[in-house]
């Protein structure tokens, strides 16, 4: 099963291509296309399912990368994740198999194609950094959830979510709070 997310895609077209990127005309193209029979099915606004099928990375130079998503019966599970906006990191960076970006265009916009093996974070980028970055996490069981910014994530840590506190000790956000508050109380 491959999970498809990060941006809408068009499942529905003829030639395959569910997604395309490509940040100028001498920058990186980036595609995501979907082989005859590879059924794909939306189960939120940015986040698709295609049961039976594996992605397959195809990057002969950097002028190309690509994902096609094949027909195939596997019990593993596969993530394919998307942005056209400003790119994103993974957390941990282990868990990004295949990536290429494509930078450029306007306003120095750059866009991300990779495959992505769960559990894992996504750290989704804005213009310039001038907003606080996103956070979703990729659960083992196929879930995308959308945690939202770094105050949110750790306000759903004081709530005992796991995925937030999990993403707060890999970015060691919970050790700097403990240190700020440690030098609060000495004043």
């Amino acid at each position: 099963m491959t999970i498809i997310a990060g941006t809408p895609i068009e499942a529905n077209r003829e030639d395959g291509r569910l997604w395309f990127a490509q940040n100028g005309a001498k920058r990186t193209r980036l595609a995501l296309y979907a082989a005859q029979g590879v059924h794909i099915e939306r189960v939120d606004t940015e986040v698709y399912v295609a049961r039976d099928a594996v992605p397959v990375w195809y990057s002969p130079d950097w002028r190309e990368a690509s994902v096609y998503l094949q027909p195939a019966e596997d019990d593993e599970l596969h993530v394919v994740w998307l942005n056209s906006h400003c790119g994103f990191d993974v957390i941990p960076q282990a868990a990004e198999k295949h990536a290429a970006w494509s930078y450029g265009g306007p306003k120095n916009s750059a866009s991300k194609i990779a495959i992505l093996a769960p559990p894992c974070y996504v750290q989704i980028h804005t213009y310039k950094h001038s907003s606080p970055r996103k956070y979703a996490a990729v659960t083992l069981d196929g879930a995308v959830r959308w945690l939202g910014t770094r105050s949110e994530v750790l306000a759903a840590h004081f709530r005992r979510d796991l995925d937030a506190t999990r993403l707060a000790e890999f970015q060691g956000w919970l050790s700097e709070l403990s240190e700020q508050l440690e030098v609060q109380d000495e004043l």
